[in-house]
């Protein structure tokens, strides 16, 4: 996690562990590497100093039982949500992730707190050309998040996924 958008990756995190609790998907973290170089504060335990190490993967990746799904989580917080909040590293992992039969995918929330994953497959060609999303677009490159259960927030992102990769 890269400090901004924290709430929403705690969001996204959350909807990832309840498709876990339903049985429809297993997930795991992708954390920076980072290297120790020296001891932390004296006034916490356990804290230590450290540089990043590289660049990070995407945010996370999951399984189910008819698909392999690599994601990065991105929070829109203006009017414009800018194809290049997907750094270059970060495309080279989803590339090859399809090229290997992933699908890859960003859960993304808009200024207006929709929340949409949009698959690598649509995205791709507007970060190639350093294109932009706003609440009009967005429909057309990314799904709605779906209710699962009555009373639930929309935590459910994998069924439209599934439904557009007819899986």
């Amino acid at each position: 996690m890269s400090g901004r958008g924290l709430k929403w990756e705690r969001v996204c995190e959350n909807s990832r562990t309840r498709l876990q609790q339903d049985g429809s998907l297993m997930w795991m973290p992708f954390h920076p590497q980072v290297l120790k170089v020296g001891k932390g504060l004296s006034s916490k335990k356990g804290s230590f100093l450290a540089i990043w190490k590289g660049k990070a993967p995407p945010d996370w990746c999951a399984i189910t039982k008819d698909m392999f799904i690599l994601g990065d989580d991105k929070d829109c917080k203006g009017d414009v949500w800018w194809s290049g909040n997907v750094k270059e590293h970060q495309a080279k992992y989803f590339d090859q992730f399809e090229e290997y039969g992933g699908v890859s995918c960003v859960l993304l929330r808009m200024k207006d707190r929709s929340r949409w994953v949009v698959p690598w497959k649509k995205l791709r060609p507007l970060w190639v050309n350093g294109g932009s999303l706003n609440l009009e677009s967005v429909g057309r490159y990314g799904l709605q998040w779906k209710y699962k259960c009555e009373g639930q927030p929309n935590y459910d992102w994998l069924t439209p996924l599934k439904e557009q990769s007819n899986v």
